[in-house]
């Protein structure tokens, strides 16, 4: 089982991970556990599970993004959260899961922070398996 937490996005920066203009996520936590994977919950107006990212490295700020981004340079000003986590692959879910499909199939709620992949263990094990689509 990949070392997993399903976070939430809205719309617009999802967007923007897709089009490869944000290349890291910016959070002020960093879970306990390891993790390598963000399975992506974007928010209204679509409510869907529909993408993966892999993560690698974590920067802490004030040590610095060197690559240009959309939010890197007000990271690097400490205008932005206290961590980037650096965008590595996307992957697009040949079927998405809609809101309504993961609280009845999987009681998921979308998480306000984080949620641990064996929160929802059966839904992470269907992700796993699930064809993706390299972006």
């Amino acid at each position: 089982m990949s070392k997993a937490i399903y976070v939430s996005i809205n719309a617009l920066a999802v967007e923007k991970i897709i089009n490869k203009r944000k290349n890291h996520e910016f959070r002020n936590y960093i879970p306990k556990k390891e993790f390598d994977t963000l399975y992506v919950y974007t928010t209204s107006p679509k409510s869907e599970l529909k993408y993966i990212l892999k993560i690698n490295q974590i920067i802490k700020y004030p040590d610095k993004i060197l690559v240009q981004g959309d939010g890197n340079s007000e990271f690097n000003n400490g205008q932005k959260n206290k961590f980037a986590y650096r965008i590595d692959a996307i992957y697009e879910l040949e079927n998405s899961f809609t809101l309504k499909e993961l609280k009845q199939c999987y009681g998921f709620v979308p998480p306000q922070a984080f949620a641990y992949g064996d929160r929802y263990q059966t839904l992470t094990e269907k992700l796993e398996q699930a064809k993706k689509i390299k972006r």
